[in-house]
């Protein structure tokens, strides 16, 4: 028989049970991060996506906020925020990537990928192996994707190495490009990207680099008038949590959102080829000339990529990267 005491006891539990499981089930973890990409840009549109995903499929216990287009800063800045808590991953194209996975700069050597067959053979032997490394880092890779191939766009024609050393050359400061120009014997002269087109209007710089779409977004068509054809350099991006925010998200919702981002990701790829097949057409249709690759103009710049090769092998990325990355791609290359 139940007692008076023992009744309110029971009700007090009961009470408590209740609460506690209305506290679990709103429970929420918000994920915040950001990227450069601005508003309406494919880029975003993706993360939107990825976002939208996740939300539902956790019924709303793993939220995700994503500022575009700079809102928190450089890429920079954002990972400073990430260190201070601030924020807990982003979608990186450029500095990014080079402090969370220095061995993705592999892909990115100059002519070290030929066409997008190549590119999606070594990204793909490569993927395992560039999570884990970021992982060492402190970050989980949710994603990896294209931002594309560059190419050269010039104020003078220049189909030879020769040729390019006599224009007036814009050079990064990125250690790969560097010993690239240090072996090529080509002078270069530093500006940051927002300062380039400037430069060009006033003939302070007469060659520059880049994939197309960002040559159209930052108008240098506008003022440049050849393009040569040859893929010089790949470059990757991708969305990456920090171990923190990663192990923020419940057990059972990881998979959710890794598997989430991943596929927008690799859903992103054919959509950033498109646009850079109709920046060149635009360009084309704009007045910019072709200047077509020879064998020996390719000749002569691989030449050059491979003596600067030593100098950033077992510096900016691994000989293991290296390694794998000519495992992947060989077995495309005729012998």
């Amino acid at each position: 028989m139940m007692t008076r005491k023992n009744t309110v006891l029971v009700g007090w539990l009961t009470v408590l049970v209740l609460a506690l499981g209305r506290l679990t089930a709103g429970a929420q973890v918000r994920l915040n991060l950001a990227t450069l990409s601005p508003e309406g840009s494919i880029w975003m549109q993706a993360m939107s996506d990825a976002k939208k995903e996740i939300e539902e499929a956790t019924g709303g216990a793993v939220k995700v906020r994503i500022y575009p287009g700079g809102i928190m800063g450089s890429e920079k800045d954002v990972l400073f925020k990430i260190r201070t808590g601030q924020l807990h991953g982003g979608g990186f194209m450029g500095y990014a990537i080079g402090i969370i996975c220095p061995d993705a700069a592999a892909l990115m050597y100059p002519l070290a990928l030929r066409d997008y067959a190549e590119a999606d053979a070594a990204l793909e032997a490569m993927r395992g192996f560039l999570e884990e490394h970021s992982r060492k880092n402190g970050y989980e890779a949710l994603g990896w994707t294209e931002v594309g191939f560059s190419y050269a766009y010039g104020m003078k024609p220049f189909t030879n190495l020769e040729e390019l050393r006599a224009t007036k050359v814009w050079g990064l400061d990125a250690p790969m490009l560097i010993e690239l120009f240090k072996a090529g014997q080509i002078a270069s002269i530093p500006a940051n990207v927002t300062d380039v087109l400037p430069a060009l209007q006033t003939g302070a710089l007469e060659t520059v680099f880049g994939p197309p779409t960002a040559a159209v977004a930052v108008q240098w068509h506008t003022r440049v008038r050849y393009m040569h054809d040859m893929r010089l350099t790949y470059s990757v991006g991708g969305v990456f949590l920090s171990s923190a925010g990663w192990n923020m998200i419940p057990a059972q919702y990881r998979p959710v959102v890794k598997e989430a981002f991943d596929k927008h990701c690799r859903l992103l790829t054919p959509k950033v080829r498109k646009s850079d097949s109709e920046a060149v057409e635009f360009m084309l249709k704009d007045g910019v000339k072709p200047l077509v690759e020879t064998p020996e103009s390719r000749a002569d710049f691989q030449r050059v990529a491979a003596q600067s090769l030593d100098q950033v092998k077992g510096k900016v990325f691994s000989a293991e990267a290296w390694d794998l990355l000519q495992s992947a791609v060989q077995s495309l290359r005729a012998p």
